[in-house]
């Protein structure tokens, strides 16, 4: 693609790592992979926009998952589920304006039912803390015992565990160096899971598989008015 200049794959291929690395269960302490990438990426800041600006928010996105492994994933989540979010990123609600008359009614029932469902925060909470420690430790973290012990918890508890674990992510991917970030991030949450008798982290890789933790459907929020005016949305719960 660089040697070629072909501008038309630019975009395809760098989604396509992006949702190869946030999906990734856990990247070994050995792994090279992001750094080559970040090496590869460094070469494209020169091509014109908006090439350059795609691989601009690459290098972003790769340097914070080598400073807080798993960091691009609970963002998503939060902001997809209306998590409340402390000042480290912000909250975009998107909203779409439709004519009912001119939407197909396999549309109007699939956004119907999404806004009808919705994701318990208590398991979104446990997915979070299953990926974020599957994320930092690998097969080091039994993943099968903390899904049981998570799903004992109350909601207040799950939400006191994972405000602390996400404050010492972000802080982590605030930091300059990656190296003793991750470590630092590493020693928090051994602390964190002390606290909350989650199952022992080992030390070293243990015979066990890694688990794709998908990410839940997005919140969809809907409403309907009969008159053109926007006066109605005044009272509309916008999520935090």
């Amino acid at each position: 693609v660089q040697e070629k200049c072909d501008y038309d794959l630019v975009m395809p291929l760098a989604l396509l790592f992006y949702y190869a690395v946030l999906y990734a269960p856990h990247f070994p302490p050995g792994s090279d992979l992001l750094l080559k990438a970040t090496s590869v990426y460094h070469s494209f800041l020169t091509w014109p926009v908006p090439y350059c600006d795609i691989f601009r928010e690459l290098l972003t996105f790769i340097s914070d998952e080598l400073k807080a492994p798993g960091i691009s994933f609970q963002r998503l989540v939060r902001t997809e589920q209306g998590l409340p979010v402390k000042n480290y990123q912000s909250s975009t609600v998107t909203v779409l304006l439709l004519n009912r008359s001119e939407v197909q009614s396999e549309f109007l029932s699939i956004a119907e039912k999404l806004s009808a469902s919705e994701h318990p925060q208590c398991a979104t909470l446990v997915v979070l803390l299953e990926h974020l420690y599957q994320a930092n430790f690998g097969t080091r973290c039994d993943l099968d015992s903390l899904h049981h012990l998570l799903k004992s918890k109350t909601l207040e508890e799950l939400s006191e565990i994972y405000a602390s674990a996400a404050d010492a992510q972000e802080i982590a991917a605030a930091s300059s160096d990656p190296v003793p970030a991750r470590e630092r991030l590493q020693s928090v949450l051994r602390d964190i899971a002390g606290a909350a008798s989650f199952p022992a982290i080992a030390g070293e890789a243990q015979p066990r598989k890694l688990h794709t933790i998908p990410i839940p459907a997005a919140r969809c929020y809907t409403y309907s008015w009969d008159q053109d005016n926007f006066g109605k949305w005044r009272g509309f719960p916008i999520p935090p």
